[in-house]
């Protein structure tokens, strides 16, 4: 068994049942039967997710040297986002009034991956009048049956990060998640196949080389059904929501949600870079047998390229609806960036929002639960070449 296998059973020993179960490869069919035994239904819904499973098994099969727990990592990520695929399907056949909810104009909060985004999402949902949408309910929107309460779906997840935190302790440092808190929304669009976790937790190539490209519309079609449920658990809070994950389809996204309010964030990009490779590295290491660094860099910097890209024309295609925010700018004064998002949507900002946001801002200080050590050295880059490469994107928006 490889070194990172034997470190990683004896941190987490209950895992060798699950490892030992996991197929050599991994198919479509296995899956889809996998979430319709465990839910009890085989409706999936609209076809077109089929595209994005079948290119990220393809990938995790053939390109990424995946070892078995990269293999069980991507197999039961699939598997969940198929079972709420299922439940989604049910809520639609039965004409379930959750998805006719009304939606308060969400705010969402996106910006290439390590500029502020967890942050400012955080701050910003500090609000008594917003909510944003915990971990627990991200992954589980939707109960398997009446049963499945609330409280039930937050200890899985409760138990799975912390099965997380023995595998990988030092995420806590740089981007830390409880199943209580609100996470990023990219868990809620999973069930799409159109999601940069999947590039978290493995390097699927060409699976995100496809993802970065690929038109997004059905994606957001889904992401309103789920926001709907979710809001008509909070009939009368805004939802405040964030992701990355949505940099590269705001065109998509403002489409099929005009009234979204979206707010895009900004930062030095060697610094940027430098902290996203990683962060990302941190998990993606201990799904391999070795990792191809010079194939991860080339998969992240094409990733950087079509978001900046995809970004500014979305400016383009709808002035006025994004709202951009440098990450020097929040970091100095959180509080005056808020009061100018809030200005720009025309939003109140009571005294009620000034109390919730200054308290969440004391509470949560930079760097209050570890110092992000990292270098692009390691990565065989410098600041000075990805500063070359992005100067244009800095001077438009830094």
């Amino acid at each position: 068994m490889p070194d990172i296998l034997s470190q990683i059973l004896a941190a987490a020993p209950q895992l060798k049942p699950a490892l030992d179960a996991v197929p050599a490869r991994l198919s479509v069919e296995h899956l889809e039967n996998r979430a319709s035994e465990g839910i009890g239904e085989t409706d999936f819904g609209p076809a077109f997710y089929r595209e994005g499973l079948e290119r990220l098994l393809a990938s995790a099969n053939d390109e990424a040297n995946l070892n078995v727990l990269g293999r069980l990592l991507i197999m039961n990520s699939a598997r969940g986002y198929l079972e709420n695929r299922l439940l989604m399907q049910r809520l639609r056949r039965t004409h379930a009034p959750e998805l006719q909810t009304p939606l308060l104009a969400p705010l969402i909060v996106t910006g290439l991956p390590r500029t502020g985004t967890t942050f400012l999402h955080r701050l910003l949902a500090s609000d008594p009048s917003h909510a944003g949408i915990p971990m627990w309910q991200l992954t589980h929107p939707i109960p398997r049956n009446a049963e499945d309460t609330p409280a039930q779906r937050l200890a899985r997840v409760d138990e799975l990060l912390a099965l997380r935190r023995k595998l990988t302790p030092e995420l806590d440092g740089t981007h830390l998640i409880r199943a209580d808190a609100p996470e990023e929304c990219m868990h809620i669009v999973g069930p799409s196949f159109q999601t940069r976790t999947l590039w978290n937790l493995a390097p699927v190539y060409s699976y995100q080389d496809w993802l970065s490209q690929v038109d997004k519309t059905d994606k957001y079609v889904e992401y309103v059904d789920y926001l709907r449920v979710v809001q008509a658990t909070r009939p009368n809070q805004r939802l405040v929501l964030k992701a990355p994950d949505h940099v590269d389809g705001i065109t998509e996204l403002l489409n099929v949600l005009p009234e979204a309010m979206v707010v895009q964030t900004h930062r030095d990009m060697p610094e940027q870079f430098g902290s996203y490779m990683s962060l990302g590295r941190t998990t993606r290491k201990i799904a391999v047998n070795a990792l191809d660094t010079a194939r991860e860099v080339e998969t992240t910097l094409k990733m950087a390229d079509v978001s900046i890209a995809r970004s500014t024309a979305a400016h383009a295609a709808h002035p006025g609806k994004i709202f951009d925010v440098k990450y020097t700018d929040l970091i100095a004064d959180p509080l005056a960036t808020a009061r100018r998002v809030y200005a720009h949507f025309g939003l109140d900002m009571t005294e009620e929002t000034v109390a919730g946001l200054s308290s969440y801002q004391k509470r949560n200080p930079k760097g209050k639960h570890g110092a992000h050590d990292y270098s692009l050295e390691d990565v065989g880059l410098s600041a000075d070449i990805i500063t070359e490469r992005y100067k244009s994107y800095s001077a438009a928006f830094l």
